[in-house]
């Protein structure tokens, strides 16, 4: 391999000295070769010739023919810097990316705004036993919610509804609430009981009224102006006509 490319520059280091030797031993007859402006102008040995007239010795030299054919037509070519470029470039994708951000923003503002809902707007919304009792909020007719213990029904209440949410959670005004609960017999371990109108004014506290005593349970009942009753605590609902 070593010995191929030894004959290789061999060769090419004997044609160019063979170039120039016949362009310099060439007679008068060949200076025509050597003319830039002549037809017969050969630009090989005019390279390889040392008897070359260079035209114009004051010529301007371009690196390339495009900046040759630059100037011949007059136009000129900017140099653009790099970094610059780069540094442009990003400021510009920052700034894109920062106006499509704002401009997301205002979007799902103004989606949320119109889209907005609430515990009000919902209620009308209702669908199935939810816009029934819609219908009894609207109407004003009471109902008589059944509220469960950890063991069964407590009790019912009757009342107005004021609100509603789809987790059943209840506002009622004009409550009246009836439940059972075992009957206390043991007595207070710290005494007399204290009497509760000594501690809190008589109209803070609903008043309860026994109803009926059977055994070991009994019955009480009291009226609530206003209540607020969770979802999980309710049974059943039914629309008093």
């Amino acid at each position: 391999m070593l010995s191929f490319l030894w004959v290789g520059t061999c060769l090419c280091m004997d044609t160019i000295e063979f170039n120039l030797v016949m362009a310099d031993t060439e007679n008068s007859s060949s200076d025509e070769s050597l003319d830039v402006t002549s037809e017969k102008f050969n630009p090989i040995k005019a390279l390889y010739s040392s008897s070359s007239i260079i035209p114009v010795p004051s010529a301007q030299t371009y690196d390339n023919i495009t900046k040759y054919e630059a100037a011949i037509k007059g136009v000129i070519i900017k140099h653009h810097n790099k970094s610059k470029d780069v540094s442009n470039k990003e400021k510009s994708v920052k700034q894109h990316i920062l106006l499509h951000q704002d401009s997301n923003a205002e979007e799902k503002n103004q989606r949320d705004l119109k889209n907005y809902r609430n515990v009000l707007s919902r209620m009308g919304n209702s669908l199935g036993p939810l816009q029934v009792l819609y219908n009894c909020m609207e109407t004003k007719l009471r109902i008589k919610v059944f509220t469960r213990s950890a063991r069964g029904i407590r009790g019912f209440i009757e009342a107005y509804v004021a609100a509603f949410d789809k987790h059943w959670n209840l506002a009622l005004e004009d409550c009246t609430e009836t439940w059972t609960r075992k009957i206390k017999r043991k007595a207070p371990a710290l005494g007399a009981p204290i009497k509760l109108d000594d501690i809190i004014e008589e109209e803070d506290v609903p008043k309860v009224i026994v109803k009926e005593t059977n055994g070991k349970t009994e019955t009480l009942m009291r009226h609530v102006s206003q209540m607020l009753l969770r979802g999980e605590q309710i049974a059943i609902i039914v629309v008093i006509h």
